[in-house]
């Protein structure tokens, strides 16, 4: 799928018909973008009023005409749309604002659910607050003092004092990393900690603990089924770590998720399938990034904040080409670089089974996920229960 017609379908008003012509007017291919660039706006404005600064002049304006160009280009072409970077970043600013994938910031383990990009998310959230705050508490950065930005990307807990991040995660925060039969060697760099708090203001205090020890990590997948075009996936492969994390006095380990298991009686192995609502946490913020952040273009001190980006799945087990062993899932939120390692969250039903960990993506909205169903087997020893 292209990313025009991706963005098309995200835009289109509701109760446009999906039968429209790619190459017609605003009004035929279901695309307002006057109402959408009001709304990009209006939560521009929104922003600037929640934390508490104005946004980078040039930067906006910059925005807005990426915005309305990306819009009129999709409104113009639907499929066939040439969409370059600067498009891109105008149209996730415009499906950030809009509602359609918003992008909203973690404030003492939730959301602002009057947030204007939250509203079509608001009730199926709040139906669910208080497992969507443990998935909050759950996520943690992975600082790196000695990176650019100071952190890696995303873990979170999967047991008491345990965490899952990517094995690329781990890779970047360790010296002479490798890993063979399921055995890392390399040693891990000094200073490396992973901070549940992290939110903008801040955050809560006193949820930073140091890593100590790698527990596991994934296989790295048959060479021979490594992505013909992008350097480092492989479908055969699990880019996953499991590290254990040092206690701190007067500190407690956050309460672990949920993990969707195979062998649960209940679900089968089956949650993670095509179209069903998800929602990501994570810490975005890497400039070279799957989806331009469009946030700190505009605003200083949003990098490396938590995030919630809701979607929905659009590949399940075994739908990605290449995935033979039913390890891939794939979504559709937002994601940024430092978003690898976020957990995926089913947003229905209860909203608490973590369906996937998030290890990659491509330009257009094509993100994979580890589905954690398919790999119960792997993490056997770290999974609760």
């Amino acid at each position: 799928m292209s990313a025009g017609s991706v963005y098309q379908q995200l835009l289109r008003r509701p109760g446009a018909s999906p039968l429209e012509r790619a190459g017609g007017t605003d009004d035929e291919a279901g695309i307002d973008r006057g109402l959408l660039m009001a709304k990009l706006t209006n939560d521009i404005r929104y922003l600037e009023e929640r934390l508490g600064t104005r946004a980078d002049p040039d930067g906006l304006a910059r925005l807005m005409a990426e915005a309305d160009h990306g819009l009129q280009e999709v409104a113009d072409n639907g499929e066939q749309a040439q969409l370059v970077r600067q498009d891109l970043a105008g149209l996730e600013a415009v499906v950030h604002s809009d509602g359609s994938r918003p992008v909203l910031f973690v404030e003492d383990d939730f959301i602002d659910l009057g947030a204007p990009a939250a509203a079509t998310f608001a009730a199926a959230l709040s139906r669910v607050e208080a497992e969507v705050r443990i998935a909050c508490q759950a996520a943690g950065r992975v600082n790196d003092p000695t990176s650019l930005l100071g952190y890696q990307g995303t873990a979170w807990a999967i047991g008491e004092g345990i965490v899952v991040t990517n094995y690329h995660v781990l890779a970047a925060i360790a010296a002479k990393a490798s890993r063979a039969g399921g055995v890392f060697t390399g040693a891990l760099k000094e200073g490396i900690t992973v901070d549940f708090g992290a939110e903008v203001g801040g955050g809560p205090p006193g949820r930073r603990f140091p890593v100590v020890r790698v527990l596991a990590v994934g296989p790295p997948g048959a060479p021979e089924h490594a992505h013909p075009t992008l350097p480092g996936i492989n479908f055969d492969g699990l880019d996953l770590a499991v590290l254990e994390l040092g206690e701190m006095n007067g500190q407690s380990f956050p309460t672990p998720v949920q993990v969707a298991r195979a062998d649960d009686p209940a679900t089968h192995g089956a949650l993670a399938s095509r179209g069903r609502s998800v929602y990501v946490v994570g810490f975005p913020g890497n400039p070279a990034s799957t989806t331009p952040d469009v946030f700190g273009s505009l605003f200083a001190g949003v990098k490396g904040v938590k995030r919630l980006t809701p979607g929905v799945l659009t590949q399940g087990r075994g739908e990605a080409e290449d995935d033979l062993r039913g390890w891939i899932i794939g979504h559709d939120s937002s994601t940024l670089g430092g978003s690898s390692g976020s957990l995926v969250v089913d947003l229905e039903t209860e909203g608490k089974h973590v369906l996937g960990l998030h290890f990659a993506g491509v330009p257009g909205r094509v993100n994979w996920a580890h589905g954690l169903e398919g790999a119960t087997t792997e993490l056997a020893d770290v999974l609760p229960g």
